[in-house]
């Protein structure tokens, strides 16, 4: 059973400035891969949905001639604009949700959703994509997992700390449920079932800093939905930090994965 989570337009207003700190990038290796594979030569279209602060349509910029990067949350656009300003002036900034997609946004070559997904309506995501993507188009899902490593036991305390408070979300209760399909599962039974993984795997230097900016970028971790426990959790993270480090400094291991989905061609 694939279930739908509530829409929220301004779910993550309050994320925005934590976003790019907070967040691991995608590794610039998986994002040269996957162009690679879809055959991104500099001419085609590309459309970042839900892009939040515009991490992927900015590293996409260079191998497209054009790029709609695309956003219901106002504070989110203010991001991505500002860190594609001078830089990509191929990217057109456009408010709007997947509900709003329509054909002012086609014909699009390569539509990419970077830990987005699961915040629209799969189904109804895919059927519009489907009337937008050309003949030999491609969606591709871009998504980070902090991994847990046995030489680095803070890693899954790390994640278990952020777990304790983030499990009492009802959204993630219902992504974590029985009646919650899979992406792979919503993929295969769209318009796009040919299905191909990519995955890159990085060591990285990650600060105190960067991992308390991670919480606050996060709808679940929000300070209007933890109140005065998101302090405590933020103390819980210095605390671990301070066990593990004395600099400040960890590494943590990051993947980056990207599902490439597209039509089956004869």
């Amino acid at each position: 059973m694939s279930s739908i989570t509530p829409f929220v337009p301004d779910r993550f207003r309050n994320a925005a400035p934590h976003y790019l700190i907070g967040r691991p990038a995608y590794s610039p290796a998986l994002i040269r891969r996957v162009a690679q594979i879809v055959g991104l030569d500099g001419t085609q279209r590309l459309l970042d949905l839900g892009c939040g602060p515009g991490q992927l349509s900015l590293a996409f910029a260079s191998w497209v001639a054009k790029a709609i990067a695309m956003d219901p949350e106002p504070a989110m656009l203010g991001v991505a604009s500002q860190l594609g300003a001078g830089i990509a002036p191929n990217i057109e900034y456009r408010q709007g949700s997947s509900y709003d997609l329509d054909a002012s946004a086609g014909p699009i070559d390569l539509a990419v959703i970077g830990r987005a997904f699961h915040w629209m309506d799969r189904a109804d995501t895919l059927a519009r994509l489907d009337t937008l993507l050309t003949q030999r188009g491609a969606l591709a899902l871009f998504n980070t997992v902090h991994l847990d490593d046995p030489l680095r036991p803070w890693a899954a305390q790390y994640r278990g700390l952020l777990d304790q408070y983030a499990n009492l979300d009802p959204t993630r209760k219902l992504r974590q449920s029985t009646d919650w399909e899979s992406h792979l599962d919503v993929l295969a039974r769209s318009a796009f079932p040919v299905l191909e993984r990519v995955s890159i795997v990085e060591y990285r230097r990650v600060s105190a800093e960067q991992l308390k900016a991670r919480p606050l970028s996060m709808s679940s971790l929000s300070r209007e939905r933890l109140g005065e426990k998101l302090d405590t959790l933020l103390e819980g993270i210095d605390a671990l930090v301070a066990g593990h480090a004395a600099d400040g400094w960890l590494v943590e291991r990051i993947e980056s994965t990207a599902i490439i989905a597209t039509r089956a061609l004869a």
